[in-house]
């Protein structure tokens, strides 16, 4: 919070990444609520719901290209002003009656914006260095996961509601995304002379960088090798990875076991499910922005162990079924320490890594955890619709597999030590 205030530059970005936020929360919902009123609306949901994994899938693809641009400042509010003519165009077409033909063509214009806004975000993250001291990232990043969680939590709700209230008027959520997004261009560019000042800095513009840049291939096989050299970094890797395929399976088992457990309700599944989703929400956000507290000098690894028990425990309450309070509880905690862990990550990668691969490697840790997240949950899935004691049998393995990660973190946390880990 600290960072907001005494900086100007990265008071920008964050203003910026609100009003993008706001636009892509309120929109993102409603777009669903429209695939939902089309003819074919089980495979356009289905298609609306994937489509939001393609940039995540090609980061590490878009991080190289922020890499590998010279004039950051420029790129980021023209990615912008791209977002704000493309929504320009999807509010007037999605007012036209529904077809294959029109939603191919409204679902090509979402990919190509969140293409944008994720190159946009990678070009971003040279710039940390200089606007945010190394004793304040942990903070930084902490305010804006909290800001981001905080944003998708109201507005989506804001969005299903208003919707209705405005009789379905999708055109008209399409240009509120298309002016946040103006806006945040316009919030960029009037800090111009903060962000053209550092990109001489930059060491993609630095002399060296004057001799003939590496082929996407051979560039990603680099940024492989740079990111598996660094000991601390394979450490981090490998726990974020197991933990995500365990923990990726997490909300679709607590749904179908909230569906199948009557007894578990707060007076209708729905409410239920919402309980539970918004306490873990609300602990992200409290975690996130409340850096300085007795776990503000707790290792990486160590952070990683509580949050397996906490899943450990998480499974218990399932299986027991004994109260959805003592599960709102449970996941305020959990969610509290994976807002912990998250930023503290992400500024320690942003410190570590060279700002001329920050995106590339940013890109490519995004990608790790994106392969495990379809085989966890895939898996659990497939085990609680496995006969009546599908569900039971997926939370025990779902508890297993996190005691397993909890005593692993636990020991690697002791063997390497305070140091390494921090480092």
């Amino acid at each position: 919070m600290h960072s907001y205030f005494r900086s100007k530059g990265y008071r920008a970005l964050m203003n910026a990444a609100i009003f993008n936020g706001i636009g892509n929360s309120l929109f993102n919902i409603v777009f669903i609520i429209y695939a939902v009123s089309l003819s074919f609306k089980t495979a356009a949901v289905s298609i609306a719901s994937f489509i939001t994994y393609i940039p995540e899938m090609i980061n590490v693809v878009l991080g190289y290209y922020a890499d590998n641009t010279h004039h950051k400042y420029e790129w980021m509010v023209l990615a912008r002003v791209s977002q704000f003519t493309l929504f320009i165009g999807l509010a007037l077409m999605i007012g036209l009656p529904g077809s294959t033909l029109v939603f191919g063509g409204l679902l090509a214009i979402n990919v190509i914006s969140d293409c944008l806004g994720t190159f946009s975000g990678s070009l971003e993250l040279p710039y940390f260095r200089f606007l945010i001291p190394n004793e304040e990232m942990n903070d930084a990043m902490g305010f804006e996961m909290a800001t981001e969680t905080t944003l998708q939590m109201v507005f989506q709700g804001v969005g299903a509601v208003a919707i209705v209230w405005l009789n379905h008027n999708y055109g008209l959520f399409g240009a509120i995304n298309a002016a946040t997004f103006l806006i945040a261009a316009i919030v960029i560019w009037t800090r111009r002379s903060i962000f053209k000042g550092i990109d001489p800095k930059l060491s993609v513009n630095q002399p060296k960088s004057a001799t003939p840049k590496q082929s996407l291939l051979k560039s990603l096989i680099v940024t492989g090798h740079f990111m598996m050299s660094k000991k601390v970094v394979v450490v981090i890797l490998a726990f974020a990875f197991v933990m995500n395929t365990i923990a990726s399976g997490m909300t679709g088992l607590i749904n179908v076991s909230l569906l199948h457990n009557q007894a578990l309700w707060l007076g209708n599944y729905g409410n239920s499910v919402a309980l539970v989703s918004i306490s873990m929400s609300l602990g992200m956000i409290l975690g996130a922005v409340i850096q300085h507290d007795f776990l503000a000098n707790t290792t990486v690894v160590r952070l990683a162990a509580y949050i397996s028990w906490m899943l450990v425990l998480l499974a218990a309450t399932f299986l027991t079924g004994i109260s959805i309070i003592l599960i709102a509880v449970v996941s305020v905690i959990t969610g509290y320490l994976l807002g912990k862990i998250n930023p503290r990550v992400s500024a320690m990668f942003i410190k570590l890594i060279p700002d001329d691969r920050l995106g590339a490697s940013m890109g490519f840790i995004n990608m790790v955890l994106l392969i495990g997240a379809p085989i966890g949950s895939g898996f659990f899935l497939t085990v609680a619709n496995l006969g009546s004691q599908g569900v039971f049998a997926s939370w025990l393995i779902f508890g297993i597999c996190s005691f397993g990660l909890a005593v692993a973190a636990m020991v690697c946390d002791r063997k390497m030590g305070r140091d390494f880990v921090e480092a």
